[in-house]
């Protein structure tokens, strides 16, 4: 990435006019520090209006990498209609190609450098219920519903970090889930269960790329 972006990303994070701010969301463990060929969107937090929603997708060009740069205040009901939005301009973009792939950008603060999440083949449901979609499915999956208090799994309710750690701590236990997330979850805590899912190693565990957003 060019140390430019660089620069106009993190100036973002500071202010972007009178009543625009955009707050990139913190995370520790992705390994993804540089993209390179990239074109940027914004999705703005408005400080005199938390219900409005301003995106910023004037230099998208669809044969690049795509940084997607949402303010961490943003609830998932705010921002994932947006972000579902760019998936289907980018997949049916008439120049297309082979291999780019889309991005959240975030903030590393241990290392005061920004870090990437990719989520090129995640498909976003915000009006299919998970237990349509599990039904239709062939294979045992199991269902992790996150909130404001944690992850929900089997009934019981873990904090995200503990759950994580179970998971690191019995290797040989065959897991398929399919991630389900409150629409008041704000893009911090999207991203910070992301960020946690992305340290289990464990090749017995594999998380679907559909992604469903439920009212709370």
């Amino acid at each position: 990435m060019k140390p430019l972006l660089i620069i106009l990303i993190l100036s973002l994070c500071l202010s972007c006019g009178n009543d625009k701010e955009l707050q990139l969301a913190e995370i520790q463990y992705s390994e993804i520090k540089e993209v390179l060929d990239v074109s940027p969107a914004y999705i703005f937090y408005n400080t005199k209006a938390e219900d409005s929603v301003e995106l910023n997708k004037q230099n998208l060009i669809s044969t690049t990498n795509w940084l997607v740069n949402i303010d961490k205040r943003l609830t998932l009901q705010q921002a994932i209609p947006i972000v579902i939005g760019l998936q289907e301009k980018k997949r049916n973009a008439s120049h297309k190609k082979k291999g780019v792939k889309n991005y959240f950008t975030a903030f590393n603060p241990e290392v005061k450098n920004l870090r990437f999440i990719e989520f090129t083949k995640v498909h976003y449901h915000v009006n299919t219920t998970i237990e349509a979609y599990v039904k239709t499915f062939d294979d045992q999956a199991e269902v992790l519903t996150f909130n404001t208090n944690g992850v929900t799994f089997q009934e019981k309710q873990f904090t995200v970090n503990a759950f994580v750690n179970r998971l690191k701590t019995a290797p040989n236990q065959r897991h398929v889930f399919v991630l389900n997330f409150e629409n008041q979850l704000s893009f911090q805590e999207y991203l910070h269960i992301k960020d946690l899912l992305l340290t289990v190693k464990n090749t017995a565990v594999l998380i679907h790329t559909n992604e469903f957003i439920y009212k709370s």
